[in-house]
């Protein structure tokens, strides 16, 4: 089947977007593949945003609907109830599924440079790729998320169990075999998940997670994103300065990932012999944890120091102690 046959969703999300969503709405619409339906669902705006959404859908019907999320707010929350919006559709058969931000601009190939990195695959399969800065303003930096830290999973895809630094949901493209194996419920949008990593955990276990060497995105800093910007420490004297000054947070961000990896692994399908001892490895701690780093040559970074504190916290098993981590899983 011709490329141009299939067909494409994205899912977008919206909060009080109207300073920039115009243009990534015409990002959208200025897409060379065109075969695309549009749905978004809005957290509670309380500017133009949403006279802006209405508009472009009356222009374009393309645009399905727009989504009033009421519970469980904030950004990756809101991703789930448009996401949960489209799992509930039983008169779409989509083939590819794309991810998309409200202030940010997809060059106008994205849609089909990632569709072709797909077109081949007869498994489970996410691709995701580079981004470009751009200021608050839209004034591009020419500086590459590559460029600041290491973001190709390919050569180790268990490196994203240990850190949410990789995939940028905006990025990310996959095909249905993918969408049809995530498990999506009510209690994935309370825990705060973020969409983007555990989608492509799915992809790193049991598919093929493809990285596409250049930006197809701009991606705007506005100083209110939800994600940092990794590898911004400057340099090593920069890190462990973070680390002295950050401690507390830095331990529960890394619980926040292993308390995300036991959900997902406790809701995937089949478990692997990597699944099963990154559980076992999480729940122990200890040198349980640090002999299965070691056995996967896992690295989350290109700082020693980086590994050295992920290396001390499992070890030390402060990361059991924190309340993000005591969380039940059901």
């Amino acid at each position: 089947m011709a490329i141009n046959q299939n067909k494409a969703v994205i899912m977008m999300t919206t909060y009080n977007g109207a300073k920039y969503v115009e243009q990534q709405l015409d990002s959208l619409e200025n897409q060379t593949f065109k075969n695309w339906d549009l749905y978004i669902s809005d957290d509670g705006s309380n500017d133009q945003t949403i006279q802006i959404l209405e508009k472009y859908m009356a222009k374009d019907n393309r645009i399905k609907k727009v989504l009033h999320h009421s519970n469980h707010h904030g950004a990756f929350n809101n991703f789930y109830n448009v996401i949960k919006y489209v799992k509930s559709l039983s008169n779409e058969n989509y083939q590819y599924f794309f991810y998309c931000d409200q202030d940010d601009i997809w060059i106008n190939k994205k849609l089909a440079i990632e569709i072709e990195c797909l077109a081949c695959e007869d498994k489970p399969a996410l691709c995701y790729s580079d981004l470009e800065f751009m200021t608050g303003e839209g004034k591009r930096t020419d500086t590459k998320m590559s460029d600041l830290t290491n973001i190709d999973l390919t050569e180790n895809p268990y490196n994203l169990f240990f850190s949410s630094r990789y995939i940028w949901g905006t990025t990310i493209a996959h095909n249905r075999k993918l969408w049809e194996q995530i498990y999506v419920d009510n209690n994935t949008e309370k825990y705060n998940i973020s969409h983007d990593n555990y989608i492509g955990k799915y992809a790193a276990i049991i598919g093929n997670l493809k990285f596409i060497d250049k930006p197809l995105v701009l991606y705007r800093r506005t100083g209110n994103n939800v994600s940092g910007t990794p590898g911004k420490y400057g340099g090593r004297l920069g890190m462990l300065k973070r680390l002295l000054t950050k401690w507390p947070l830095i331990v529960n961000q890394h619980a926040s990932v292993y308390w995300d990896d036991l959900y997902f692994i406790k809701h995937l399908n089949k478990k692997t012999q990597f699944t099963e001892e990154l559980e076992k490895a999480i729940e122990k701690g200890g040198l349980t944890s640090l002999r299965l780093l070691k056995k996967y040559n896992i690295h989350t970074s290109r700082s020693k120091i980086s590994d050295l504190s992920i290396e001390f916290i499992l070890l030390s098993k402060l990361y059991k102690k924190t309340t993000i981590f005591k969380r039940k899983i059901v």
